[in-house]
């Protein structure tokens, strides 16, 4: 009575607890849809197409460059590639002129902009539209450009002169010596630290590689070995780019062009940032759905394990289909989430992201239809009832319990303790046979024959036979084990006992049991079996019976 009251207390009080989690749960996904549907809101709002007014591109400007050093930029609402290649081809005829003086930079007012001149040669051209961009008049922008070509010119000849060389020079060499000893002291620090691995390892494992997994003191010193001299060629490598870097921007003549590598460094970093704050709203609404996905999969995952502990009953839902139903849902709530998520991935839209797409999409295809089938045929046999984990089946030639049984495959283990792997989409294809399917409840009927001469009585073997099996351990008295007589051979008469168990795992045991008892009872009822038939010259005074020694 006592642990009657505890058992009923203990499930009320889990009843309560789920029904807590699920109410929390429940205002979490409200809050949570309040958000996204706020955020989805206002990404709808951010997407509407506006047709803009200008390039991207354009605002931003095209730089040209005089020695790898940016001149200034030109704005073009048309693309402006071509006309910065030329713009640069003329700069650099302009400050390799021995005769250059900023007084043969003039303008001269045209009928759509302001044309510029050296040495009364057109070399540009500003017009009103480009101007328009900066939100300058054309005179005002040609100024502009004249100024920054003056000021390009003059640091341009500053960097050759023989003063700005020598110091260029000193500046190198230092730098040289100072990437010489540092490569060398971090050659020294490389070499320490592999002494001292060396060293520990003689002493043997220590804690930090058993937190790590390790077991062995020589395989941890081997990762420790290989981990230093990754950190020791990273370190390498970036004092290396860092010399050159430095010596580039020494060096008059590369001293634009270290200045560009800078600006090639981060602008991918600026590009990426850029790309972030752009998609700040999708990446908040990928991050809710995400959220409630789990959400969902948690409340799932609660109720079928409570199922499938036997404390909650779900309509329609037995016990034993509990977790391959989560598998199911949980396969279906995350398909469902990557179609939701996937137009908000920043790049989606893109055409290589949609090649990559479409590649997985084709490889994805060519090799899932065995393990479609496989799937399909793990749905069927789960839910059809086919068998269940430690039934003992027959599928094929293969006789074994049933050790693992998945959405994709299916293990049994034979009484020679081996185990087998099968294919759901195989298991669903071929005969299957299940011995323990209604054993528990009426019992599986396991069977074996013997052969008996034509002079024993049909009675007394039917007698012998059954004695037998109701002394076989597992084998039920009711229903009582009865006998066929199957065929009426040349020399001998075939009789099959037939009995009942509900310990389907022991068929093995109980019928090596069972001959042992059926050999038994013949000999001491001196009853000759003929299994398998035989010839023998006989004086037929005795009988082939086995006899065990009696000592006297």
């Amino acid at each position: 009575m006592y642990d009657s009251l505890k058992k009923a207390t203990v499930n009320v009080l889990r009843r309560e607890s789920m029904l807590k989690w699920l109410r929390l749960a429940f205002l979490q996904l409200c809050l949570v849809s309040l958000v996204g549907t706020a955020f989805a809101q206002t990404s709808q709002e951010e997407v509407i197409p506006q047709a803009p007014e200008k390039p991207a591109e354009t605002k931003a400007g095209y730089p040209v460059r005089l020695a790898g050093e940016e001149a200034f930029r030109l704005y073009d609402p048309y693309g402006a590639e071509e006309s910065v290649r030329i713009a640069e081809e003329r700069l650099l005829r302009i400050a390799q002129d021995p005769f250059y003086t900023p007084d043969l930079l003039t303008t001269e007012a045209g009928e759509n902009g302001i044309w510029i001149y050296y040495r009364d040669a057109r070399v540009g051209f500003v017009s009103k539209e480009a101007a328009a961009i900066m939100d300058l008049s054309a005179e005002r922008r040609a100024r502009e450009i004249i100024d920054a070509v003056e000021n390009a010119v003059t640091r341009y000849h500053s960097r050759q002169s023989p003063e700005e060389w020598t110091r260029a020079l000193l500046m190198a060499a230092l730098a040289t010596l100072l990437l010489v000893f540092a490569l060398y002291l971090l050659r020294l620090l490389y070499r320490r630290l592999v002494r001292w691995i060396d060293a520990c390892s003689e002493a043997g494992i220590t804690v930090a590689g058993q937190r790590l997994g390790f077991r062995n003191a020589i395989r941890f010193a081997a990762f420790q070995r290989r981990t230093v001299r990754l950190l020791y060629i990273i370190l390498n490598a970036f004092l290396v780019l860092a010399y050159l870097q430095a010596t580039f921007a020494i060096v008059p003549l590369t001293r634009g062009y270290a200045l560009s590598m800078i600006g090639y460094l981060l602008d991918p970093l600026h590009f990426v940032w850029q790309g972030l704050l752009k998609n700040i709203g999708d990446f908040f609404f990928i991050v809710v759905i995400i959220a409630l996905a789990r959400m969902l999969l948690r409340g799932i995952r609660l109720l079928l394990t409570e199922t499938a502990s036997g404390s909650l009953v779900l309509p329609g839902i037995v016990r034993g289909h509990a977790d391959p139903l989560y598998k199911i849902l949980r396969l279906v709530v995350i398909a469902i989430t990557i179609v939701m998520v996937y137009p908000y991935i920043p790049g989606s839209s893109s055409a290589a992201f949609q090649g990559v797409s479409l590649f997985a999409g084709a490889l994805f295809t060519l090799g899932a239809s065995s393990a479609a089938s496989n799937f399909i045929g793990g749905i069927i046999l789960i839910f059809s009832g086919s068998f269940r984990v430690g039934d003992r089946v027959k599928i094929g030639n293969v006789v074994g319990d049933v050790e693992e049984s998945t959405l994709s495959l299916t293990r049994l283990r034979t009484s020679k303790n081996e185990l087998v792997t099968f294919a759901n989409g195989n298991v669903l294809a071929q005969s299957m046979v299940n011995y323990s399917a209604i054993a528990k409840k009426d019992g599986v009927i396991f069977h074996t024959s013997i052969t008996i001469g034509y002079d024993a009585s049909w009675r007394k073997v039917h007698e012998l036979l059954i004695g037998a099996a109701l002394s076989t351990q597992h084998v039920l008295d009711e229903p009582t084990p009865f006998v066929l007589q199957t065929s009426l051979n040349d020399f001998h008469v075939s009789y099959q006992i037939n009995v009942y168990t509900r310990e389907a795992n022991c068929m093995m045991s109980v019928l090596s049991e069972l001959h042992q008892n059926i050999q038994d009872a013949f000999i001491e009822a001196g009853v000759e079996i003929l299994s398998p038939s035989y010839a023998a010259l006989r004086d037929g005074n005795s009988s082939a019976e086995s006899h065990d020694d009696d000592s006297s």
